[in-house]
């Protein structure tokens, strides 16, 4: 009975309340500073992303390097436009007016519109743009590229103009493989924006990509027609 007193008495504290056993404090302590570690972890990885992706492709547009464009998201998103862009209102009625003429010209399952990771990517299929195995401009198409054109004028920081080819082969004195039709397709658009459009030729790189980037199986004249077609990847200033 003695020695139960004498243990309860080295159990209790002076003010009658049981002590806490050493480990416990040590490790109450080692959560809190974990926790203290994984807060300040989160705070110092916390970026503006769109600043930093706008930052790394101009970095690799300087460098001659241009990865594969990423996949668009299946809806429109143009939340990817920030909030605060000086001209978001402007962007948002340049989209809608490519549309619109668009479905005027009764092209509209020739065009794209949609957001990426990146910034805004637009699509117009070959057969509005280009005659077949040909990379001179039709003047059909001068209307819609107008528009392009204006939305890039009024807000872009960079546009890369890319062409794309089914995997069809070409063998002319002009062109011998698809990677010169391509970046010819390019090349041309560039200069219609530069030429008819005022663009600044700075903010304006391109880019052929032959038949490396389709975005569906060539096999089918359908899918064939999907691949040919030149992109416009915009990014924006605020």
């Amino acid at each position: 009975m003695a020695k139960e007193k004498h243990k309860k008495e080295e159990e209790d504290s002076d003010d009658g309340f049981p002590t806490t056993p050493g480990w416990m404090t040590t490790y109450s302590d080692m959560v809190q500073l974990l926790l203290t570690f994984f807060i300040m972890l989160i705070s110092f990885s916390t970026i503006n992303q769109l600043k930093f992706q706008q930052a790394a492709i101009s970095l690799k547009g300087a460098l001659g390097v241009l990865k594969r464009f990423p996949s668009p998201y299946n809806n429109l998103g143009l939340d990817i436009i920030p909030e605060d862009m000086k001209h978001r209102q402007l962007v948002m009625n340049d989209i809608n007016e490519i549309q619109k003429k668009a479905m005027e010209m009764g092209i509209k399952d020739q065009l794209h519109i949609q957001a990426t990771d990146i910034g805004l990517l637009i699509q117009l299929g070959d057969k509005v743009l280009f005659d077949l195995g040909k990379a001179d401009l039709r003047p059909d198409a001068f209307p819609i590229l107008e528009i392009v054109g204006k939305t890039i004028k009024n807000s872009a920081s960079n546009v890369v103009v890319s062409g794309h080819t089914d995997n069809f082969p070409i063998n002319t004195p002009e062109f011998p493989s698809n990677w010169e039709l391509s970046t010819a397709r390019a090349l041309n658009v560039v200069k219609f924006f530069i030429e008819k459009t005022g663009v600044e030729p700075k903010l304006l790189s391109a880019a052929g990509y032959s038949e490396f980037r389709p975005i569906a199986p060539n096999d089918t004249p359908e899918n064939r027609q999907r691949n040919r077609r030149v992109e416009f990847l915009i990014t924006w200033q605020k």
